[in-house]
């Protein structure tokens, strides 16, 4: 059985994209703590939240509520 021997540049570049990750990970649990502060206020729009919600995902609003709409007239 081999075993792979990373360099020292390869030892570098991974772990500058676990720093990448762990950075992105801080930023979206600081987006899903307001996302949850924002769904527990009684006076928050339900667009509103889900607008948060998919901005990470990079969908349209305006498409994702016609959408929405077309559907709760359909069920």
């Amino acid at each position: 059985m081999s075993s792979i021997q990373a360099t020292e540049q390869d030892t570098t570049k991974f772990l500058s994209k676990l720093e990448q990750i762990s950075a992105q990970q801080i930023i979206i649990c600081r987006q899903l703590d307001e996302l949850l502060h924002l769904m527990q206020m009684p006076s928050e729009s339900v667009m509103e939240v889900v607008e948060k919600l998919s901005t990470p995902m990079g969908l349209e609003m305006q498409t994702l509520a016609i959408q929405m709409t077309h559907k709760l007239k359909e069920a």
